[in-house]
């Protein structure tokens, strides 16, 4: 049974919209507990109260903790999901913008700044797995963690910790076609799907039933998109069409048309300039709403689909019946494309008996270049990041299809030193 739940990084914006989905869906699961951990005190005081309140408010499905102890928070715990930040949005924005300087894309997931990403979020992981280990080794692992594929890649190959890696933007993507091509809100999808987070494939796609077919190329990106996202639409299109009709995900234009990015972000700042501006109001809400009997959340960081997908996954977990769920987990004959070792993001069955893998389709074969660099990319980052050698860095860095020279990977690890100074761990040790 899954009774007791911890949310590692629970004083985020993310994390009232989370504990709304899990109050929503409290009839699909065991959930007795849920348990806050950050260190961001004072925003970690604000979300328990709203959340408290939410559960009260709700006829309290669950009892809701909150603590700044990273060894209390894993006591006992039979399920923790792992969405913190480590080096918050200062780091963030270094993230977005240092590769710029090299007309690189700046992005927390690709590039330059994702590996800078894995470079701080790893070692923060393998610190938190170790007290899971000793105080709660049975615990199932949920890592929302960016870069989800190298973070759950290096929990895989240095940890026996149960881990599974969620990415809801398989959904985001879907959901924007459906929008795109005039379908009815909430409506239901099929599709397949094969190859690495932010790297997948989606093939065999089927709105309302219907097959998308040709129809989707000419689709204009939904309103509501702002210009990077519009940018991402319109090329994801293109791509599928010179990839026989297949999808990719929407991270796939980055590698496909870099300099469009870098002109843009130079042009009209960083997301996490435009988050910032905005974020004290969602605590001010936050503040508001946990002094009402009744709270209205209204407004929280993040789609329903992050907090939807994560309490789809536990509820599954939860349930005799399996259900299939686009996950991120260790290849073992998945995908034979891949090595078995390999995280890779796939439809798989979801049951209280764990994680049954499904036969996973093809890349199509003009992206396998691609996949293949990422790949090799992915599992050196995975080991960089986690052991902090100088040289493996580099050579990690180098894989990376957006970098792609020692050269370069060399220059931004030296610009890194000074930009990030002491938030890289690897760095305050070894450079």
């Amino acid at each position: 049974m899954l009774r007791n739940f911890l949310i590692v990084g629970g004083a985020s914006a993310y994390a009232p919209g989370l504990v709304s989905s899990l109050i929503r869906e409290s009839h699909r699961h065991d959930l007795e507990l849920i348990r806050l951990f950050d260190i961001a005190e004072e925003r970690l005081d604000i979300v328990a109260r709203l959340c408290r309140r939410l559960s009260e408010a709700a006829g309290k499905p669950f009892r809701v903790e909150a603590t700044t102890d990273q060894a209390r928070a894993v006591e006992e715990i039979d399920i923790l999901l792992n969405s913190s930040r480590p080096g918050g949005f200062e780091c963030r924005q270094i993230d977005e913008t240092l590769p710029l300087e090299f007309d690189i894309p700046g992005q927390e997931t690709v590039g330059p700044g994702g590996f800078f990403f894995a470079c701080r979020s790893i070692p923060a992981a393998l610190e938190l797995a170790d007290h899971v280990a000793r105080k709660s080794p049975e615990a199932i692992w949920l890592n929302y963690t960016n870069p989800t594929n190298i973070v759950g890649q290096a929990l895989h190959d240095h940890t026996d910790l149960n881990v599974i890696s969620l990415c809801d933007q398989f959904d985001e993507d879907l959901r924007a076609l459906a929008d795109a091509l005039g379908f009815p809100k909430n409506t239901d999808y099929q599709l397949r799907c094969s190859g690495l987070n932010h790297a997948t494939w989606y093939r065999d796609i089927r709105i309302s039933g219907e097959a998308i077919g040709e129809r989707a190329y000419d689709a204009q990106p939904p309103e509501y998109y702002d210009e990077e996202h519009k940018r991402r639409f319109l090329i994801s299109a293109e791509m599928a069409r010179s990839h026989d009709g297949i999808w990719p995900n929407s991270y796939l234009p980055y590698y496909e048309a870099p300099s469009q990015f870098v002109e843009l972000a130079k042009q009209r700042g960083t997301r996490t300039e435009a988050i910032l501006q905005g974020l004290n109001d969602y605590y001010k809400h936050f503040r508001e709403e946990a002094e009402k009997s009744s709270p209205e959340l209204k407004h929280y960081r993040g789609s329903s689909g992050f907090g939807d997908m994560a309490a789809d996954v536990i509820a599954a977990l939860s349930s005799d019946e399996p259900t299939e769920l686009v996950l991120n987990i260790p290849n073992r004959g998945l995908n034979d494309e891949f090595d078995d070792a390999t995280v890779v993001e796939a439809f798989v069955s979801v049951s209280r008996a764990g994680v049954q893998r499904n036969s996973a389709p093809p890349i199509p074969e003009k992206a396998r270049p691609l996949l293949d660099q990422l790949e090799i990319y992915q599992r050196r980052s995975a080991q960089a990041a986690a052991g902090g050698d100088r040289d493996e860095m580099v050579r990690a860095l180098a894989e990376n299809p957006l970098v792609d020279d020692s050269s370069t990977a060399g220059q931004l690890l030296r610009r890194a030193d000074d930009a990030y100074g002491g938030a890289l761990p690897q760095f305050s040790t070894n450079l």
